[in-house]
């Protein structure tokens, strides 16, 4: 006999839903995912290669509306409206000079869209940045959804403490329509390493020319590097486990980081087997975007491992022959086991 939780559903509605990481987590956590929003085509066919069950709007989010939802999904109850909406222009990666500040009212569209659906439950997730930079911004979008009833709670978030291996600081919001939510606290005392995740892949992953020679990357589920130059290389090889620029002899650094050791130093370096990785970002596979060099081999982490760092499943599907947007995919991504402990703690509170 099926006990009474069994027989319940919860619907959700994954706003800026990109290739698919918060809705995975959320469907691994027991939500049906009925709709998501993608403006970008080539990364929206990641998501529906993962989640063919859902109806995916590739188009802007301000062309959708209740209307338009409610034409598929009909008038089932949503309980939750999710969303990572784009604030480029809030994150400490953009200098203050070149600040993108063009999508940075997309909060306030999930926020129109929550007070036409009159979910149970909010959650949204962002970079830090949005806290300072982007405090007014901020500010709206809660006093919008405080105004309709909502509780809200934010905190940001360290995710290695959550068991996703990497440092990677992020912003969570979790609100409900007349009571209050309460953020997880950290149940992972130690943190995993970069050995411990990647313990199982023991193949030696393919360039990205090879893979084209033999039939494509995602033929290799996507254990694919980037063609690396041999300047790189010789970078690579002067480097150990754990360095970055700052290590490389001066006759080997980039001329803009010559005699200067300022700005951001884990380019150019290698990640540490027994530490957590670095930030996977939409650079992930490219070494001078980061400290993405693999410990112990002359190469970058590849693309599977990246998707692994960000904790996606070894057989999530990367529906692009592009190995720039597979990067940003993954790097843009929100890792799919925090996603699922957040939808946890939700369900835990509709029943």
């Amino acid at each position: 006999m099926k006990n009474d939780t069994s027989l319940k559903e919860f619907n959700a509605i994954d706003l800026f839903a990109g290739g698919g990481g918060l809705s995975w987590g959320l469907m691994k956590a027991g939500f049906r995912i009925l709709a998501a929003v993608e403006i970008n085509k080539e990364i929206s066919k990641t998501y529906i290669a993962n989640h063919p069950d859902t109806h995916v709007f590739v188009e802007d989010i301000r062309n959708i509306n209740k209307k338009r939802l409610k034409d598929i999904f009909g008038n089932k109850k949503i309980h939750l409206v999710a969303g990572c909406p784009p604030c480029q222009g809030f994150s400490k990666l953009n200098r203050e000079d070149k600040l993108d500040l063009s999508r940075d009212f997309l909060p306030l569209e999930m926020a129109r869209i929550i007070l036409e659906l009159k979910p149970e439950i909010v959650m949204m997730e962002n970079v830090p940045g949005i806290v300072s930079k982007g405090r007014e911004i901020l500010n709206n979008f809660i006093q919008i959804i405080e105004s309709e009833g909502y509780i809200v709670n934010w905190k940001v978030l360290q995710v290695a403490d959550y068991g996703v291996p990497q440092s990677r600081k992020r912003f969570v919001l979790l609100a409900g329509r007349g009571f209050e939510i309460q953020i997880p606290d950290s149940k992972d005392k130690k943190r995993k390493t970069l050995r411990e995740t990647l313990k199982n892949i023991k193949e030696s992953p393919l360039t990205l020319k090879e893979a084209n020679k033999k039939g494509g990357p995602t033929k290799f589920n996507w254990h694919i590097i980037r063609d690396l130059q041999e300047i790189n290389i010789r970078r690579l090889r002067a480097t150990e486990e754990g360095s970055n620029r700052s290590d490389l002899p001066e006759e080997l650094r980039p001329n803009c980081h010559k005699k200067k050791n300022k700005g951001f130093g884990n380019f150019y370096g290698r990640m540490s087997w027994d530490k957590i990785s670095p930030t996977i970002t939409r650079g992930c596979t490219t070494l001078s975007m980061g400290r993405f060099g693999h410990p112990s081999e002359d190469r970058t982490i590849s693309v599977r491992e990246a998707a692994m760092i960000q904790t996606f499943p070894k057989n999530y599907k990367f529906n692009t022959a592009s190995i720039g947007w597979a990067s940003v995919t993954i790097g843009n991504a929100f890792p799919p086991k925090l996603a699922k402990l957040l939808g946890k703690e939700c369900i835990s509170y509709l029943n």
